[in-house]
């Protein structure tokens, strides 16, 4: 497939850049509200297995994506919520560099409003887990963090290729969010079970811990990267009928 070739992505604008905000807000609000459940020393569910705990956590965060992208808020803006996903969805040519650009930033500033609304719902809870700032599991080296963050971003987006290329796919939110908790409870306890670079960034920036940040706002990035690379290199494989969880084609595919 040529440039000329490829679909034309539809200029989004401030009401879809305003719901990634709004919507990556939820997400971590709903991802620390499942620490504080399950991680916290006084905690509910402290008690679990941590198997189960990450399950928890996974199904918060999975199930936010997935109810959040079949709203109109959502609908509207394609339930991105991680600047992976908006920018291998501009490395495939299904969104523009502008929208991506922009998404990414309203998902950061949504990430920091998240952790304060967290902050105000759970108070001093969200001090004992550190307002869920994720770090490498005891034994795992940087490099293994890295690895295991950009081998779960890639797996995310090969899903997600895979099933935006067929014909306005109704299953492709729940399938997300499902593929999402498992791959929080495959990795979770090991490399952080991230693979979201907003996830994150609030969580940093506001508890002032830096020591990872490079590690999880890099890594998914270079997820995205090899993602996106090895789809171009097969030439027609999964090309994106639409940039969105839900909604309609992009111009130009059929």
């Amino acid at each position: 497939m040529t440039l000329a070739d490829r679909p034309r992505p539809k200029p989004e604008g401030p009401t879809a850049w305003a719901a990634e905000a709004a919507g990556t807000a939820l997400l971590v609000l709903a991802a620390l509200s499942a620490i504080a459940l399950t991680m916290a020393p006084a905690a509910p569910l402290r008690a679990w297995p941590m198997e189960l705990r990450l399950l928890v956590i996974g199904v918060a965060v999975g199930g936010t994506v997935a109810v959040f992208a079949v709203t109109p808020p959502g609908k509207r803006s394609g339930a991105h919520l991680n600047p992976a996903v908006s920018w291998f969805m501009a490395l495939r040519g299904a969104l523009s560099v502008r929208d991506a650009t922009a998404y990414s930033v309203a998902q950061l500033a949504g990430s920091v409003v998240g952790v304060l609304v967290a902050r105000l719902c759970w108070g001093g809870r969200m001090r004992e887990v550190s307002d869920g700032l994720i770090q490498p599991g005891p034994g795992v080296g940087t490099a293994g963090a890295v690895v295991g963050e950009v081998v779960t971003t890639v797996v995310l987006l090969l899903v997600l290729s895979w099933l935006v290329s067929k014909p306005r796919p109704r299953e492709t939110p729940w399938v997300i969010g499902a593929v999402i908790a498992v791959m929080i409870v495959a990795t979770g306890a090991t490399s952080g079970g991230s693979f979201n670079p907003a996830r994150d960034f609030g969580p940093f920036v506001l508890g002032s811990d830096f020591r990872f940040f490079w590690l999880y706002m890099l890594a998914p990035m270079a997820g995205a990267l090899l993602a996106a690379g090895g789809l171009h290199a097969a030439r027609r494989a999964w090309q994106p009928r639409t940039c969105k969880l839900c909604g309609p084609a992009l111009e130009g595919t059929r």
